[in-house]
């Protein structure tokens, strides 16, 4: 089994996006394969420490299928909340699982949990957390739905979906908030509709100038640091 400083090594792969990079570092790991990779970090999962697990999961992030999620399941359910918060940031991959959107929406609507954890795990439902690629799968938009009912969650979604591309389903979502009867839902979804994104001002970090003309010419979404943006880009 790789040692801890191996493990940090393919982090530090995956987190850096290159292919040959993270060849290299599982070899040098002894893990010739992702699938390999999985079961030494879910038989880490099961024996670690807390820093240890929350390393497994950061792993576990960049895997797939039912196998991996079965360690991210075990993660939410984690007594630690240190831990849980790392198996919510590692579920972009497993959201077609109906077993962790479960787990998910459960954590989101526990009122014995700490808030930030509860808004994170809505946050990743609503595809803003783990900055969605492509459309929500039908048990979230299940999930959203049913969430959707408490006025204590909308606000939340609508902000996450408007920070996604107007898949099929992300699409109905948001046509139910611009029906509803309150403004910042509609004025939300609607801009989102109408062609209008929102973004993250540390999405432009390495670009100061760009930065600096987002902030002077882009309407303000949320705070100081959302902003409405084109989704076809700013002019030149």
């Amino acid at each position: 089994m790789p040692s801890i400083s191996e493990y940090q090594a393919l982090r530090l792969a995956y987190e850096a996006g290159d292919e040959r990079r993270l060849a290299r570092t599982l070899a040098d790991c002894g893990l010739p394969s992702q699938r390999a990779l999985t079961e030494a970090a879910l038989a880490s999962l099961r024996q670690g420490d807390r820093n240890q697990r929350v390393l497994m999961l950061r792993l576990l992030r960049y895997q797939h299928g039912s196998l991996a999620s079965s360690g991210v399941l075990a993660g939410l359910h984690d007594p630690k909340r240190r831990v849980c918060a790392a198996a919510v940031q590692a579920c972009p991959n497993y959201l077609a699982y109906p077993d962790i959107v479960e787990r998910l929406e459960a954590i989101a609507l526990d009122q014995g949990a700490k808030r930030k954890l509860r808004r994170r795990a809505l946050s990743m439902l609503a595809g803003d957390e783990g900055r969605l690629r492509g459309d929500i799968s039908e048990p979230v938009m299940a999930a959203l739905r049913r969430m959707m009912a408490s006025e204590e969650h909308r606000f939340t979604i609508v902000f996450g979906l408007a920070r996604l591309a107007l898949e099929a389903r992300i699409r109905q979502l948001l046509a139910d908030f611009a029906a509803s009867e309150a403004r910042l839902e509609r004025d939300f979804a609607g801009r989102a509709l109408a062609g209008e994104i929102v973004i993250h001002i540390d999405a432009y970090s390495r670009v100061p100038a760009l930065r600096r003309r987002v902030m002077e010419s882009c309407p303000i979404a949320h705070g100081r640091m959302y902003y409405w943006l084109p989704r076809d880009g700013i002019r030149a």
